[in-house]
């Protein structure tokens, strides 16, 4: 894997970019003229773009580009090798230690989809299947932040999105020489604000009827946030809006990296951009015969192991600070922290130590380890968040603003907020971090993101049972009674 000196795309030119091209981003009844400077988006706008300008270290976020021989981000490579994938997760990791794993679609996780979709590109059918490799090339030369919109408006659940009212989820409505126009709405599309582009695809658990109907929501395609007729509504923003200081919500203030409906009124794709038209077939098995979902999981199993270890910094940090882990029962509590970050990390490492190779010759990782992560740390992150309230108690109550440290009565603070381990404005920014990443609605909001971002877990967990080899250790039992039997036969 080539690597060659870092020329990407700063944050800054991200931020022009957000900033010109007449996006449509609504909030709270009105329409947000600049992401980057409106206190309810600005902070994400600024994480993203301290994503866009880490230094590279020693060629860790970067690879030479295979079309034009200049440096592209390594989160766009289509990994030859398991050391690419061990090389991948490096840049992952980085990006996601920077956020503690808490500005989960952070743009690495769309660009190994991008990847996976133009490595496949032979499985998305001749007329259209190209355009996925010519789409994702693009990209990745320009670097671009990118997100996806896959589910339907939850207005009925009980039907297929063929039977419910047809002005409802987006769909193809007709054809012109010139591309695909689609209405209609998709319900979700996380960081899409501060997104160049959308891939707008196909959900994954919710197959399609061969049908007229169902033909019509059918489709897959890159869509510039930009283009006439789509509109982002927001819902309310979770950082803070008040006088307070953003260190009285520090992962709220940096990291609400926002969710939106997406809108799309008439709204004309080029051909270009669409790599699946009609194609029932194409459309159900696109995640299975392209891989995408393991390449995915590869990364974001790596925001989890960040994740996983921040909050077990958290957690260490309160206990230390009133030295509650001199008590066996807080001890256990952070080994069982312990325990968490050390299984994410064991089955991050298993799945590129037994990686395999896809049918277009691009290196895979193990999928069972990713997917026994993808199953359990939604229960993981729940219970993280349980061991810091427990440990913090009722300290999380009462934490003062940061305005205190420096108000009419910071003798009082200084002296009745320390702790034996911190001072006062230590123990405050402390708890405060604390309070944000366990019991605030930005907590709340994280957990609900893991329970469902990757798919609704029922059905998931359907097709893992489905997709198992279950009958190697069905057959174990049978021979091991059968040797039972015999062994106790007189």
């Amino acid at each position: 894997m080539g690597r060659i000196a870092l020329a990407l795309r700063t944050g800054l030119e991200l931020l022009e970019t957000l900033r010109g091209d007449g996006r449509e981003v609504w909030i709270d009844g009105e329409r947000v003229a600049d992401v980057t400077a409106d206190p309810r988006f600005a902070g994400a706008a600024r994480t993203l773009a301290e994503l866009y300008d880490m230094p590279e270290e020693d060629g860790d976020l970067s690879y030479t580009s295979p079309t034009k021989g200049d440096s592209a981000r390594l989160c766009w490579m289509e990994p030859q090798s398991p050391a690419d994938l061990t090389a991948k997760r490096g840049m992952f990791k980085r990006w996601a230690d920077h956020t503690g794993g808490m500005f989960v679609r952070s743009p690495d996780f769309l660009a190994v989809m991008a990847s996976s979709f133009a490595s496949a590109e032979s499985v998305l059918g001749k007329d259209f299947g190209g355009n996925a490799r010519t789409c994702y090339e693009a990209a990745r030369e320009a670097d671009l932040a990118m997100s996806h919109t896959l589910i339907t408006p939850q207005v009925d659940r009980s039907k297929s999105v063929d039977a419910q009212d047809h002005d409802i989820a987006a769909r193809i409505v007709r054809e012109t020489d010139d591309g695909m126009v689609l209405s209609g709405a998709r319900m979700l599309a996380t960081l899409s604000p501060f997104c160049d582009e959308l891939l707008v695809m196909p959900a994954p658990s919710y197959p399609l009827p061969d049908t007229d109907k169902g033909r019509a929501y059918a489709y897959a395609a890159y869509v510039p946030v930009g283009t006439p007729g789509l509109k982002l509504i927001c819902r309310p923003s979770l950082a803070p809006q008040g006088a307070g200081s953003p260190m009285d919500w520090p992962l709220a203030a940096r990291f609400d990296e926002m969710d939106a409906m997406v809108v799309f009124d008439e709204v004309l794709v080029p051909w270009e951009r669409v790599f699946i038209f009609r194609d029932i077939d194409v459309c159900n098995a696109v995640y299975r015969e392209s891989f995408a979902a393991t390449q995915m999981a590869h990364q974001y199993v790596t925001k989890d192991l960040a994740k996983a270890e921040f909050m077990l910094g958290v957690a260490l940090s309160v206990a230390r600070a009133a030295k509650a882990d001199e008590f066996l029962h807080v001890q256990n509590m952070l080994a069982e922290l312990i325990n968490m970050a050390e299984t994410v990390r064991a089955c991050l490492v298993a799945s590129e130590a037994n990686a395999g190779t896809t049918p277009f010759g691009t290196a895979l990782p193990d999928r069972w380890p990713l997917e026994a992560m993808r199953f359990n740390f939604p229960t993981m992150f729940r219970r993280a968040c349980d061991i810091v309230q427990n440990i913090g108690a009722g300290g999380l109550m009462m934490v003062p603003s940061a305005a205190e440290l420096s108000g009419k009565l910071s003798d009082d603070v200084a002296r009745y907020a320390q702790a034996a381990n911190a001072s006062a404005t230590e123990r405050v920014n402390l708890f405060r971090l604390a309070v944000d990443a366990s019991t605030s609605g930005f907590a709340g909001r994280q957990q609900l993101y893991e329970r469902y971002f990757a798919g609704d877990p029922v059905r998931a967990a359907a097709i893992l049972f489905k997709s198992y080899d279950t009958d190697t250790y069905r057959k174990r039992i049978d021979d091991f009674l059968a040797v039972s039997e015999e062994a106790t036969s007189p």
